[in-house]
This record gives structure tokens, sequence and C-alpha cells, in this order.
């Protein structure tokens, strides 16, 4: 059995990123999980990061999450220039509230202030064109410029774990099934091939699927949903038309749809441009078992979320023609506190990583950053209070 001084439990963006982070610390560090799944593959788990672009932006909903945004941002250039894989666009992102100054609008400028980030800021008294999108009379916002934008996150992954391969960490394309401690520090690990590796300390970082396989001592507090985002294709002939848009997070409630998000065009793999739009509906599933999610991904028919999501769009961005728009399937998971776990179980060496409630693509490199200092020096980076990611348990 091959052994290691650190194994991350999956294979996305908080994982490779911790794992990368931890081979500048450790001898032998490994990471497992699959690759990403073909249209229709039945695989074990699945997850979001299986996209072109996912929103940026540096000022989040207090200073943790601003600090996380930050610092993953301000490794973006070297993360490019390291691996040389392009991963990050600074258009800016926009954030838009219809209904007026709202509590993040509120606490915007000391956290602007705080963490030197310039922002317009924008109050309406009737409907105006903002960086491209129309907003109606009373909105309220703000935009922070680049280095907010977007990021692939694929691209960002394969950057992560060629970062990781450099530094001679060891990838194995497997999905872990079990976790067995074997005493303080020691752990063997089960893979749905039959394999098994052991690690004095284990990171988990399984997004969404935490409580769904047997690697944890005690199921964690953590709320799985659907999410459903809508792609409209953009021609050649009037890319140009929309090319300078920012992303856009925009507080609408109403018409069935709640919080949207929009990411300005991006190529996809079948080379045409896409605009994507999300957002949370009364149709999203919430999960208690791997099952579920398992036959939501495989058999579910989203055809119902396109209209709103469209008639959100065209009202964004009246010009755009519909001519041709798909649905996509995805899952978050949110924690009670609204922050991410980070923290050490009640089993020594073996940490969380995750529970991101949607926004881990645009922190993911500070969430593994944070992870490594925590297994390496068994607290949290400075500027982090020591509680700031703490686990919340379900009740036994």
């Amino acid at each position: 059995m091959t052994h290691f001084d650190s194994i991350m439990i999956g294979k996305g963006l908080v994982g490779a990123a911790a794992a990368k982070y931890l081979c500048s610390l450790q001898q032998k560090v490994a990471v497992i999980g699959p690759d990403e799944p073909q249209e229709n593959d039945s695989f074990l788990v699945y997850a979001s990061h299986y996209d072109q672009a996912r929103v940026q932006r540096i000022i989040g909903k207090d200073a943790n999450w601003t600090r996380l945004n930050a610092y993953a941002t301000a490794q973006y250039p070297s993360i490019q220039a390291q691996s040389g894989i392009h991963l990050h666009t600074g258009v800016g992102c926009l954030y838009m509230n219809p209904y007026g100054k709202d509590s993040y609008l509120t606490n915007l400028p000391a956290l602007a202030d705080e963490f030197g980030i310039n922002t317009e800021q924008y109050t309406l008294d009737k409907t105006t064109t903002i960086k491209g999108f129309t907003f109606p009379a009373g909105s309220a916002g703000m935009f922070e410029s680049a280095p907010s934008g977007y990021i692939n996150p694929r691209m960002l992954l394969q950057a992560q774990l060629k970062l990781f391969a450099a530094q001679h960490g060891t990838h194995i394309t497997d999905t872990v099934t079990r976790l067995v401690p074997q005493g303080e520090n020691q752990f063997t690990i089960y893979t749905h091939s039959g394999q098994s590796y052991s690690a004095a300390n284990v990171v988990v970082a399984t997004g969404s699927f935490m409580n769904y396989l047997d690697v944890l001592p005690q199921k964690i507090s953590l709320q799985t949903k659907s999410e459903v985002v809508l792609l409209a294709s953009v021609a050649p002939t009037i890319l140009p038309q929309f090319a300078t848009l920012p992303s856009l997070l925009y507080e609408l409630d109403e018409d069935g749809l709640e919080g949207i998000y929009l990411l300005p065009p991006v190529q996809y793999p079948d080379g045409h441009y896409y605009i994507k739009i999300g957002a949370n509906t009364p149709m999203d599933i919430f999960f208690t078992e791997l099952a579920s999610i398992q036959d939501w991904f495989l058999h579910a028919d989203i055809s119902a979320y396109t209209e709103p999501l469209l008639r959100a769009l065209k009202k964004l961005l009246p010009a755009l023609p519909d001519d041709k728009i798909m649905t996509k399937k995805c899952i978050i998971s949110r924690t009670p506190h609204g922050r991410p776990y980070i923290s050490e179980t009640t089993t020594k060496g073996l940490y969380i990583a995750g529970g991101c409630n949607g926004y881990s693509a645009m922190c993911s490199d500070a969430m593994g950053y944070v992870a490594s200092q925590l297994v390496h020096t068994g607290h949290l980076p400075d500027g982090y209070a020591p509680d700031a990611f703490d686990i919340v348990y379900d009740p036994v």
C-alpha cells in the first residue's frame, strides 16, 4: 500500500489547489478524484466546475470571503505564467439590486476601504443601461473593475493540476468510497476501482458530496441543491456587440427566479460563444441521498427552466437573439453560517475544505492555500479569525 504525507480526496478546484500548495510543504502528496464525465456517463459523483466561465469578484459578503477572493485573484497572473494556461479574464463584475440598496451595498464601502478596492456605485431614478445591461428605476449597485470578471474553471483546474504535477505530486484518477482511521494521523483510503492508499493527513474536498461518501466520522450540516443554467448562443456577426459585457450578479426576486448570475460571451468546447445565466428557482431540488443526485444528473428533465431564465435574460439584454439556447445541470452546497468549511474534523489529521455556498470557483485557490496552511501549521493564516471556517455538524 502506497503511503503519503497527505491525500486530497476530491480533484476539483479546491482539492487541486490544496494539493498544489501542500506539495511545497511535504514530500509525498496525492490527489484522488475522477475526470470530467462525458455526456450521460454514469458516474458516482459530479461537479459544477465542468464549465467555461464562473463569476470572479473581490468584495464578498464579509471580510472572510473578501480576503479569500482577493488572495485568489492575486495569484492568477503567476498561475497563468507558470502553467502556460489562460484561465482569467478581467472584464469587471457588476452587482445590481432592482429594489435598491441592500445589506451587501451597505457593507461595501467599509470592505472596499479595508482591502483597497475601487468601485463605481449607482442609484437609478429611471430605467438605465449600465455596462450594456438594462435595469429598472429604483435599482442600486456597484461595479468592480479588473481583476474582477470571470474565470474558466476547466482551465483553472488544468493549471492547478499541471503545477501540482511539476512538483512531483501524485495524481490518481479514481473515486474514493471509504476512509478508515487507523489511529492518530493514520488513515487507509479505499477507492471505487479497488485500490487502497494510506496517509498521515487527509483533506476531504468533495464539494456537494461530502456527506454521501463514507469518508467522514460524522455528517456535517450541508445543504445540497440542484441548479440549472441557460446558455444562449451569440453568433459571430453580433459578438462584438456583447464582447465588452462584464460579469453580472443581479439580486432579482420575481417570476420564479432569485439571485441571478450572468457571464458574458465565452467560447465553449463546441466552438460557439454563449452567454450564461443562472438563478435559484422553486423547481430546484434539495438532495438527501447520493442516488437522487445521480438520477437527477442522468435523467431529470430540466426543460421547464428555459422560459423563466430566457425571460430574465431578454430583460437584461433586449437585443440578444434567442435562436440557439440550451440548459445545463450543476449542483451547489450551502453551510448554516454562509462561509466555507476549512477545518480539522473531530478526527485528528482529517480535514474538510468545502461547503462553498456557490462561490468556490472564484476563491478556490485561496481555499486551497488556507487548507494547506492548516494542515502544515495547525492554524489558519494571518487575517482570519480562528473560527472563521469552523465545521457545523448535524445532530447525532
